[in-house]
């Protein structure tokens, strides 16, 4: 089936003048011609057209978007894939501001409203989270909770944190550590156990002065259950590797650790959106993995191998990682690829 190009522009609601730009700036070229010269256009081309107005729909500039068509970048099962949750994520936009507008409607038929410096800290902090989370990660953190709830008992913990640093009480203690397993169970019930929020709640509390003093979390104090954390990590490693081995990790690994979380953060993405394994995204976080894991413990395979078991067995090692057992799963897949790629080009060879 081949279409006009009026009679296309109308179908899809652009102008006639959008497809020629599009055609001079050899975005989408329109496959056919008739004898007198007007452009056809065929399904591959509708396709294109589909990417393209899905990809600026994402807020991509057309430069953008021809870089992405260029470099293959823009698979149309995966551009659908991102107009879903860009829908879902309006949605959910959608209905929070209508639960918020019921919520105060009924605040003011039952003649009451908050405290004004409530109302204040409230939309300061939710400002805040807004510049980090979408609608719909909030939801997920929070599902309708306050901080301080019953079944968030965050603040209770933080200050017991606070008080250990207050003491001067070295993070390496038991009772750090004690407060260490304890912060990170609730991360991980409170969050989803998703490291894509654990990036982003560590850059807001490093940085925001408003969220520091609302929750009472700053840098230090992150720094400070992350040495404990680190500390029951290298004790537990301890039985899997040997001295030498631990002693290069423990040296290294509090300068890598950001790293890590930040590919933790992006495997999920991976796996979420459905990259295969062998995709080059894929295969371009399994490079940054190999680099992180041959600084953090050395090129050798059976050190792979005890590191690898240690992680899929040991459950102190599995409680305080951010690393699921689906990630690791997908990486070994990652590494098989890659395998089986290099095992086709040296047979081509």
């Amino acid at each position: 089936m081949l279409l006009k190009i009026g009679e296309l522009a109308k179908r899809i609601g652009v102008t006639v003048r959008t497809l020629h730009h599009y055609d001079a700036i050899g975005l989408v070229k329109p496959s056919a011609r008739t004898e007198a010269g007007y452009r056809l256009y065929n399904r591959n081309d509708i396709a294109r057209l589909h990417r393209i107005q899905a990809l600026r729909g994402l807020g991509l500039s057309l430069a953008e978007t021809g870089t992405m068509l260029a470099g293959e970048g823009a698979e149309l099962r995966m551009v659908i894939r991102q107009q879903i949750t860009s829908l879902q994520r309006q949605i959910s936009q959608a209905v929070d501001l209508r639960d918020r507008l019921q919520s105060m409607e009924a605040q003011l038929d039952g003649a009451g409203e908050p405290e004004i410096e409530d109302w204040l800290s409230t939309l300061g902090l939710m400002a805040t989270h807004r510049k980090y989370f979408t609608e719909t990660e909030l939801y997920a953190l929070y599902r309708g909770k306050k901080f301080g709830d019953e079944d968030m008992p965050w603040p209770g913990l933080i200050a017991e944190v606070r008080n250990l640093m207050d003491r001067r009480i070295v993070p390496q203690s038991v009772e750090a550590k004690a407060l260490a397993l304890r912060w990170i169970e609730l991360q991980k019930r409170t969050m989803s156990d998703d490291p894509r929020y654990f990036v982003k709640l560590s850059a807001m509390h490093r940085t925001e002065f408003d969220v520091q003093a609302l929750t009472g979390v700053d840098g230090p104090l992150l720094d400070y259950v992350t040495i404990s954390l680190n500390e029951i990590r290298c004790e537990a490693l301890a039985n899997y590797v040997t001295p030498d081995e631990l002693d290069r990790f423990r040296r290294s690994f509090p300068k890598t650790m950001h790293n890590w979380l930040v590919i933790f953060a992006e495997v999920r993405q991976l796996i979420e959106q459905g990259v295969a394994p062998g995709h080059p995204d894929a295969q371009e976080v399994l490079q940054k993995w190999i680099v992180l894991f041959q600084e953090n413990w050395g090129s050798d395979p059976e050190t792979r191998l005890k590191v690898r078991e240690a992680h899929r067995t040991d459950q102190k090692l599995i409680a305080i990682s951010p690393m699921s057992q689906e990630t690791q799963i997908y990486i070994t897949q990652c590494m098989a690829a890659h395998a089986s790629n290099s095992a086709k080009m040296e047979t081509t060879q």
